[in-house]
């Protein structure tokens, strides 16, 4: 399930939840921008004994898809068989 958040800043995230167990999760937040064709964001996974992080992960505006990828999520928030999984065309190093 997918909610949004008020971060730190009072900046908007997205934090994706399983529903079978809420303490698993993954939040984008900390989103950023250099121009128009780019945008920077933190990604964070917390699980039980599990919390991670990878900072500045890029999503290049029109070509990555994270948007749509999202919105199937929300859509499916009863949940779905199988894994699903994104990442940003240049592969950055959290994505593999």
């Amino acid at each position: 399930m997918t909610t949004p958040d008020v971060g730190t800043a009072d900046e908007a995230t997205v934090t994706i939840r399983c529903q079978d167990n809420v303490s698993v999760g993954v939040r984008f937040a900390d989103r950023f921008s250099f121009d128009a064709d780019s945008v920077h964001y933190a990604v964070e996974l917390e699980a039980p004994g599990l919390a991670a992080r990878v900072n500045e992960v890029v999503a290049w505006i029109g070509d990555s898809d994270l948007g749509p990828f999202l919105e199937e999520l929300a859509a499916d928030y009863q949940g779905w068989d199988g894994e699903r999984s994104w990442q940003t065309n240049d592969r950055d190093p959290g994505d593999r």
